[in-house]
């Protein structure tokens, strides 16, 4: 009976555990897919075991933002289908098949298989690195307003590779030529006297190097990650770990590796921390209140009479 029950429990399910419908579809809202070389997206943090719950209540905030802030709204058709006709749902597919665009949603859920962090594939109308700036200083803008109960810290990424040498030195050569003037272009214009204009292009940002690492070993190290992408930015731009003009944010997960570069406030923004964002709105609000206790209470005029008689 045992080695029966032991079959039946490998067969059953995932990694030798039986899941009920439940469980699967609890994992199923997790997302699905894997992230691969030229995906867009945000990264997100989430307490321990709250993974399902977060990617469904991101899930949510993500959209009612994009309408907020974009006037974009999320494709409702499958809110319309008649689950008990099978040709419309055939043709559904076929029309699906014959346009991707009218199916593509704006945020789509990757399921990894590591503890509290999610990662959410964006449409190309979203634009990363705005659009996790926009949510974050609409928090600091409307204090007493928590949207997020799951969810931590969002990282944006421009664009995402393979997380090779080569992946992240053409990753950079695409991300950071729009903010920083390259070493590799500078040394070509000032073959052909034309340094000038370069620097005119862009200004000479002072920046910050930020690499995160999950789940990979090999072969982009920290130190590799950091000296690739300094030497590969020209020198008239300056290297500053306090504060810094531009941050240049790396996110490197199993076999690929993402980039983007986000402006002089992450830092004020809590790193777009926004349980952080959330509890510095709380301590403001108790800091304020204790002032208000403390402070002395005006006297009036008829205190001062009787103050005045002794």
């Amino acid at each position: 009976m045992r080695l029966i029950a032991s079959h039946v429990s490998r067969a059953g399910g995932t990694g030798g555990k039986w899941q009920t419908p439940h469980q699967k579809a609890k994992i199923a809202s997790r997302g699905s897919g894997k992230i691969e070389p030229g995906d867009v997206g945000i990264w997100a943090t989430c307490a321990r075991n709250m993974e399902g719950r977060a990617t469904e209540e991101l899930k949510v905030m993500l959209g009612e933002c994009a309408e907020r802030f974009y006037g974009i709204k999320p494709g409702s058709s499958e809110d319309t289908e008649n689950e008990d006709d099978i040709e419309a749902s055939i043709q559904k597919e076929l029309t699906a098949m014959d346009n991707k665009q009218s199916t593509t949603k704006l945020f789509s859920p990757v399921h990894l298989d590591i503890p509290c962090v999610l990662f959410f594939k964006t449409n190309s109308l979203i634009e990363p690195i705005d659009f996790v700036h926009r949510i974050c200083k609409e928090i600091v803008a409307t204090p007493g307003v928590r949207k997020m109960k799951y969810v931590n810290r969002l990282t944006p990424m421009t664009l995402i590779t393979k997380a090779t040498e080569k992946g992240l030195q053409e990753l950079g050569s695409t991300v950071l030529q729009k903010h920083f003037n390259m070493a590799a272009d500078i040394d070509e214009e000032e073959s052909t006297s034309g340094e000038e204009k370069v620097s005119k292009e862009v200004s000479n940002h002072s920046y910050a190097i930020r690499p995160s690492t999950r789940a990979h070993t090999a072969p982009l190290k920290r130190d590799l990650v950091i000296k690739s992408i300094a030497e590969s930015i020209s020198n008239v731009h300056k290297v500053d770990l306090t504060n810094p003009d531009k941050v240049i944010l790396v996110e490197i997960f199993q076999s690929v590796c993402g980039m983007s570069v986000v402006g002089s406030d992450w830092e004020a923004l809590k790193r777009f921390n926004l349980a952080e964002l959330y509890q510095k709105d709380k301590a403001s609000k108790a800091t304020t209140a204790t002032k208000s206790e403390t402070k002395p209470r005006s006297v009036t005029k008829d205190e001062a009479d009787v103050g005045s008689e002794y």
